[in-house]
């Protein structure tokens, strides 16, 4: 509510946050106290979990998305991961095999899952779909079938991580880069860990703008033309995230932060959801 309460129109919410039903108290009573005039003026993201890409397994996944967060549609709905998972008696969310690995479910086809998503904008549940997670051969599958293209790929994104070449082949494509994880930080005060708001380069440009290291890479991204979700709960995070529209980087501060990751290359998020516990991403 606070993040409304400042300004931002954006919510990005998945089943498996398992944090819907406080977000859609939260945006009611925000309305309620006038941070938003209409609840259709914020737009509201939500995912398709691995457990219902069958067929019949999407309307329900969507009616369960609008009766938690309390709205009759949502702006935008993505396929979270491109992996599927079987959906069993006990484990609504993480459904392990024998072998204690993710119980992949190898008989659902993102081809199908996609037309079922399709048929939710048809019926007014939805405004936009789009992917997340998704490779660019399986992104150009589903644009083969596609009767309503996917707006957006929601990726893992940041200094360290820059997917220029996914950023190029979803521009190419009409799509958006949707930046998750932007600033580089799931564990900021492990040491061990690479954490891009810890890094030289982004901590001397922090005092060349006079500007916080997240502020440095959230306006990276901005002109990088990325779609970018920061995640906090600090309220002064909040507050501080979004005052990045009054200053620019200059085209060598910019290409000072594209080398970090040829420097560091790194992956935060790769889930074991593909056949035998393998990794979503080959690296």
């Amino acid at each position: 509510m606070e993040s409304l309460r400042v300004g931002y129109v954006h919510l990005d919410a998945a089943q498996v946050y398992e944090n819907q039903e406080e977000v859609g108290e939260g945006l009611h009573e925000a309305k309620s106290k006038g941070y938003v005039k209409e609840l259709s003026d914020v737009w509201i993201t939500s995912k398709l979990w691995n457990t219902d890409h069958r067929p019949e397994h999407v309307r329900p996944a969507c009616d369960r998305i609008l009766r938690e967060l309390k709205v009759p549609k949502i702006q935008q709905l993505l396929i979270h991961w491109p992996t599927a998972l079987k959906k069993l008696d006990g484990a609504p969310l993480w459904p392990k095999d024998a072998k204690g690995n993710h119980a992949y479910d190898s008989e659902a086809d993102n081809k199908a899952t996609w037309r079922e998503m399709e048929k939710l904008v048809d019926e007014g549940l939805v405004e936009t779909i789009g992917l997340s997670n998704f490779n660019e051969e399986e992104v150009q599958e589903i644009l083969e079938i596609a009767r309503i293209k996917p707006v957006c790929n929601q990726i893992e994104c940041h200094p360290y991580l820059p997917q220029d070449e996914m950023r190029t082949f979803l521009h190419s494509k009409g799509m958006a880069l949707v930046a998750y994880s932007p600033l580089s930080n799931l564990d900021p005060n492990d040491a061990s860990k690479p954490c891009a708001l810890r890094d030289d380069t982004i901590l001397g440009l922090a005092k060349k703008y006079t500007k916080s290291p997240a502020q440095i890479i959230l306006r990276w991204h901005v002109q990088m033309k990325n779609v970018v979700i920061p995640k906090t709960v600090t309220l002064s995070r909040i507050s501080e995230n979004k005052e990045i529209f009054d200053f620019e980087l200059s085209e060598e501060d910019m290409a000072a932060i594209g080398e970090m990751g040829k420097k560091h290359h790194h992956r935060l998020v790769n889930p074991g959801f593909r056949a035998g516990g393998a990794p979503v991403f080959k690296q």
